[in-house]
């Protein structure tokens, strides 16, 4: 038996050790390791992993560094700890389904929704986001505060200037010694909005500034669900709302239905959200013997999870348990605790705003004094160069005269008066700068000094005017890097249903379009407007077609094939986040042929009675006028104009007798006629419109009034406008007239697409040697006095194998 040496056990009283250890080991806990700083919304690790990357120029115009190299650096340099945790802390700043806005670019594997871990640190590499350089920029201008790192060999920064409000946007989450902390994430645009409003006025009440910040918005989307606990979240810091999953229903074969999921509760686990409803459909059989299967369908293009459902289920009851069971729903307990003022603090949302708005009216405080003095250094030198290039023939034989550089830098000091700076200046003068061009340069540099010096030192005496600076400022950040909102923000569960009925419902607006990648796109009208003002969309960005709409409408989409599909607008899914690209129109429905596409789209209005007249335009010149009415059926796809084999819709318009028909053909040819066509059934096959020959179609047909022009595009990559005045009106099913020269037969060139330029349009040209989309301004065809048409500038030798004419639904 051992025997204890009782010269070896040390005595203590319990408030020794609790003074001596515990207390510190808390207070390093909390200030050091998990708790942000309220001014730059990050923990320290964060704050060490961003500067190292800063100090070793892993900035977002440079390559990649392996992730080992930038651990390594903040281990040694900074944050003596274990590499993994460095490494966690790096790969969550890049991941974005956990980062509102990331701040680390990464390259490799850096784990997914569905919990997979990163790989290995050797395996992956990062660099900074151009966000996270707004988070540092200026710190080297002595914006704020610098300690000694843990061995006193270098010097780290207090905090970063941090240009937006981090803490909001990225939000936090972090367990300390007896206390905890979990910050949502913020639209970084509502966030700055919400700033400038409180600069604008200290005393705003909480209610105004929530107007501006209505609530968190997550990186994965979904739905919060209030219950009235944001604001008093927001007053006091502490607060618990839900987070719902965003799903959509969509029509399958045979009548039966799927669930769809495209957004997840923030934080929740995709393969466990999916693993725990499989388990389910065998724990709770009785409520979920409806569904059929389950998939996963998600690809870099986004999140899709596809819970198929059985003939007859009960979609209502199936999704009231799925919220009920599963982490379709999830509660958040919000708990907004920071460092501020050098303790932690329970902080509302405009504790966190004065704090945040004082921090960045202190570093523009400090960057000024900082600009002010180099402005003021380089002004007195300037000073000095100015007398000795006035001066030079004099300075000269001084510098000549003197047996070494000190009596020569003494000598002018006391012939021109000159600080000793001054005159080193003059002595490190290059002298090439002699020239009376460089004093000129000089003199204006002077002045330019002079009234940035002016500048600098009203804002140093003004209060406002930094504050106006820091307005500034945070307005650019926005307009580079805000984008929508993707959480959407309900006061009661019941406003979210979406399988309740339509009193319940909440009434939003849309835009259905599809697009020139070939999918269906439901959108915000902020979104529409966006990508049409787009000089250079990318391909899912351009429309082809698009119709107002709310979420309480539904959409006939006339195909190609002389179908029509209906779309339930609220059952449709939100192209946006994981759903980005829309959905495929043969996905959508599993009736449409491979081929197949819309040519036309209709809103028909809920609770209205569909009126007007719909034209259909065929590529082998037949014309088809229907009542909207006919096409008012309950199902979901329908024939909508009995097609000769061989050809196809180009188009269907809402009828207006009150103008002339108008087509134009491949061969060049066009037909005017008065809109005079006989009402037919819906599978009709309509009255000939325009007369061919052989292999020729109809490329382009419309409805056109007085003063009308067009704009027409070829294969051999020519453009040509005409104005239609000149065409007369005569009778259809005639061939018409010639209108676009299109050169020898033998090289087979043809009209591909047209279009009634009455407005301002754009052109997408696809050409066919490099399959590259060109977009270009229609109005840079000016009326050619030949026939031949005339080549864009902006696209040069481009052969178009495609041209996409796109207008506001606006105009």
């Amino acid at each position: 038996m051992e025997v204890i040496n009782k010269e070896n056990i040390i005595t203590s009283n319990l408030e020794d050790v609790m003074h001596n250890a515990m207390l510190p080991y808390a207070e390093y806990v909390i200030l050091d390791r998990a708790l942000p700083r309220v001014e730059d919304g990050l923990k320290p690790v964060q704050r060490r992993i961003l500067f190292t990357m800063y100090e070793n120029g892993i900035y977002p115009d440079k390559s990649y560094k392996k992730s080992a190299r930038v651990v390594g650096d903040c281990l040694g340099k900074y944050h003596p700890h274990g590499d993994s945790s460095v490494y966690d802390a790096m790969v969550r700043l890049a991941q974005p389904f956990n980062m509102r806005m990331t701040l680390v670019d990464g390259q490799g594997n850096f784990g997914s929704v569905d919990g997979d871990p990163a790989a290995a640190m050797r395996y992956t590499e990062v660099r900074l986001r151009p966000l996270a350089m707004e988070l540092i920029k200026d710190i080297e201008k002595d914006t704020v505060r610098w300690n000694p790192n843990f061995d006193d060999s270098l010097k780290e920064p207090d905090l970063l200037p941090s240009k937006f409000p981090n803490i909001l946007v990225n939000g936090a989450a972090g367990i300390a010694v007896g206390l905890a902390t979990n910050i949502p994430t913020h639209n970084l645009g509502e966030v700055i909005d919400g700033a400038i409003a409180y600069i604008e006025n200290p005393k705003i009440s909480l209610t105004e500034l929530m107007k501006i910040v209505p609530g968190p918005d997550f990186a994965t989307g979904g739905y919060i669900i209030s219950n009235g606990e944001l604001e008093n979240a927001y007053r006091t810091g502490k607060g618990k709302i839900y987070i719902r999953a965003k799903i959509a229903l969509e029509n399958g074969d045979a009548d039966k239905r799927s669930i769809v999921i495209t957004e997840i509760p923030y934080g929740v686990n995709k393969a466990k959200l999916l693993a725990r409803i499989d388990a389910l459909t065998e724990e709770k059989k009785e409520l979920f013997a409806g569904i059929q299967s389950i998939n996963d369908e998600s690809d870099r293009n986004g999140m899709r999870a596809v819970i198929k459902l059985k003939k007859d289920a009960d979609v209502k009851k199936i999704i009231d348990a799925l919220i009920k069971y599963s982490d379709l729903q999830v509660s958040y307990s919000i708990n907004i605790v920071a460092i501020a003022g050098g303790k932690p603090m329970q902080l509302g949302l405009k504790d966190i705003y004065s704090y945040y708005v004082e921090h960045q009216r202190n570093v523009v405080l400090r960057r000024t004094k900082f600009d002010l003095e180099r402005a003021k250094e380089r002004s007195h030198i300037l000073e000095g160069l100015i007398v000795a290039v006035t001066n030079i023939d004099e300075v000269i034989k001084i510098i000549r005269s003197s047996p070494d550089t000190p009596t020569a830098r003494q000598g002018l000091r006391k012939r021109f008066n000159l600080s000793e700076r001054q005159a080193q200046a003059i002595l490190d003068l290059r002298l090439a700068r002699l020239t009376k061009l460089e004093i000129q340069n000089l003199k204006a540099e002077l002045e330019q000094l002079k009234r940035l010096i002016a500048e600098y030192e009203s804002i140093i005496a003004s209060k406002a005017r930094q504050l106006t600076v820091v307005k500034k400022e945070m307005l650019e950040i926005k307009k580079r890097y805000a984008d929508e909102r993707r959480t959407q923000i309900k006061e009661t569960e019941d406003m979210i249903d979406i399988t309740a009925g339509k009193e319940r419902r909440v009434v939003e607006n849309y835009v259905v379009g599809y697009s020139e990648s070939g999918r269906v796109r439901k959108i915000s009208p902020n979104t529409y407007r966006r990508i049409t003002d787009d000089a250079e969309p990318i391909m899912r960005d351009i429309l082809r077609l698009a119709v107002k709409v709310t979420s309480e409408d539904t959409v006939l989409a006339f195909t190609n094939l002389g179908n029509c599909f209906k779309m339930d607008v609220e059952l449709l899914a939100e192209s946006k986040n994981a759903m980005i690209e829309g959905v495929k129109f043969n996905a959508l429905f599993k009736d449409a042929d491979k081929s197949e596409y819309p040519v036309g789209l209709f809103c028909l209005k809920a609770n209205e009675e569909p009126s007007g007249k719909l034209v259909f335009f065929t590529a082998g010149g037949m014309i088809k006028l229907t009542a909207l009415s006919e096409y008012v059926l309950q199902k979901s796809f329908y024939a909508a104009i009995k097609l000769k084999d061989g050809d196809e819709v180009l188009s269907v318009e809402y009828h207006n007798e009150e103008k002339d028909l108008f087509f134009v053909s491949s061969s060049g040819m066009t037909l005017r006629c008065k809109n005079e066509i006989p009402e037919q059934g819906r599978v009709s096959g309509g009255v000939k419109g325009m007369e061919l020959d052989g292999k020729e179609k109809v490329v382009f047909a419309t409805q056109i009034a007085a003063k009308s022009v067009a704009l027409l595009g070829a294969t051999n990559g020519t453009f040509k406008k005409v104005d239609l005045d000149e065409i007369s009106t005569i009778s259809r099913a005639r061939k018409g007239v010639k209108i676009y020269d299109l050169g020898d037969a033998k090289y087979a060139e043809e009209v591909l697409r047209a279009i009634i330029a009455d407005k301002k349009i754009t052109v997408y040209i696809k050409d066919r040697i490099n399959a590259e989309y060109y977009s270009t301004d229609a109005y840079a065809v000016k009326e050619p006095r030949t026939s031949k048409g005339k080549t864009l500038k902006n696209v040069g030798n481009c052969q178009p194998a495609e041209i996409v004419f796109t207008k506001k639904i606006d105009d």
